[in-house]
């Protein structure tokens, strides 16, 4: 077939229909179809003659490709269209099913939006983190409390410790206090039992006075001072032997327990980092935000399935009513319920079937100006005429 037979035969053809969406122009944008002018074009140069008939060439061949995909277009709506009156001219008992089919699928959308609105608590990160430790997480949440717990026992220990380390501290300073004390009235007795009896002696011989009596009392009380003095020196540093090692075994159980602090705390880190938290409450607020997240996510996926089925249903129920689009239709169950909707649909669809023919009308006429100039061409050129229809037979 040749190229002009093959656009005057263009709406002619038979196309299969295919769901496509065209745009059209409003009258402002439709440029104003003119007559195509050679006058500035050397016919006789055959370079310049040769672009002049490609670009003939090239026009019919876009404007016929616009027609084409319009045209289709036009088709589509008017099919779409027919199923609005269609849908509006149904049977009773055929459109009570239909509704009802309709029905339940704008009620399930509804709530398959409503739970929708519900996810998004939890980072996507966040959950499937969650979900990878799901199995092990009542354990792991029990064993986080637990070192978090056991943790401020031992920080507990290690303040009473400390308190009991201070207290022996004291104790043992107050017992080196005592037997610095004993030894002084220890000397201090000597001194005064020694001076005392060197008064008397010098009392006898100078004035012969009897002063053994007092010198056996000074004698007494010094060997008195003396002995409880050394018996308190012994007492006190006997305590003090005792404190010291009260005092080394608390310090050495201060050390064990601040090893079990370190360890605790290291393992409590550790915990935090691979769990990517700051404490088990932390832990624990998310583990209750993964667990509804997927309880919503469970919900939303078995009213998908329930959606699904009821779409299928209602595709069923359009099949049946004959419509030409039933897979379109799903996405218009509300036209179906709410004749408002429809009349919109309607007026919506009407428009874009009046820009689809003014598409179609403004690339026939620029097609046909062109078909028209290389006919013009044939016959005033007669002698370039074979040069042209084979250029013209390069886009056939």
């Amino acid at each position: 077939m040749g190229f002009f037979e093959k656009v005057k035969g263009f709406f002619r053809k038979e196309e299969a229909e295919t769901e496509y969406y065209g745009e059209f122009l409003d009258d402002e944008d439709i440029p104003e179809v003119k007559d195509l002018k050679r006058s500035e074009v050397d016919m006789s140069d055959r370079v310049l003659r040769e672009r002049y008939v490609r670009n003939l060439c090239d026009q019919m061949a876009e404007c016929t490709n616009e027609i084409e995909d319009a045209s289709k277009e036009y088709r589509y709506v008017t099919d779409y269209l027919k199923d609005c009156e269609l849908i509006d001219s149904i049977p009773e008992d055929t459109e009570s099913r239909l509704v009802s089919a309709a029905e339940n699928v704008i009620h399930l959308l509804k709530e398959n939006e409503s739970h929708s609105g519900r996810l998004g608590k939890i980072s996507e990160a966040k959950y499937e983190e969650m979900q990878a430790i799901a199995a092990d997480m009542p354990k792991i949440l029990n064993d986080m409390k637990e070192h978090e717990e056991y943790k401020e026992l031992v920080r507990d220990d290690l303040r009473r410790l400390d308190g009991e380390k201070v207290t022996r501290q004291f104790a043992l300073r107050e017992e080196r206090v005592r037997q610095i004390s004993c030894r002084n009235i220890a000397m201090i007795s000597v001194f005064s039992m020694t001076f005392l009896i060197l008064i008397l002696l010098i009392l006898q011989y100078m004035f012969d006075m009897n002063v053994m009596p007092g010198i056996i009392a000074a004698a007494a009380l010094g060997a008195i001072a003396l002995t409880v003095s050394f018996s308190t020196f012994i007492t006190a540093r006997s305590a003090e032997r005792r404190t010291r090692n009260q005092l080394n075994q608390v310090i050495s159980k201060q050390n064990t327990v601040k090893i079990r602090f370190v360890n605790t705390e290291n393992l409590i880190e550790y915990e935090y980092s691979k769990y990517h938290v700051h404490s088990s409450d932390e832990l624990e607020h998310y583990w209750k935000l993964y667990l509804e997240e997927k309880k919503e996510r469970e919900l939303i996926r078995r009213m998908s399935s329930d959606l699904d089925a009821a779409e299928e249903r209602y595709r069923k129920e359009l099949i049946n009513a004959n419509v030409n689009y039933p897979t379109l239709w799903i996405h218009q169950a509300e036209a179906v319920l709410d004749h408002r909707e429809m009349v919109e649909l309607r007026h919506e669809l009407v428009a874009r079937r009046q820009g689809l023919r003014k598409r179609i009308d403004y690339n026939t006429d620029n097609r046909d100006a062109a078909k028209r100039e290389v006919e013009d061409l044939v016959a005033k050129y007669p002698n370039y005429a074979r040069e042209i229809l084979d250029i013209v037979s390069t886009y056939e």
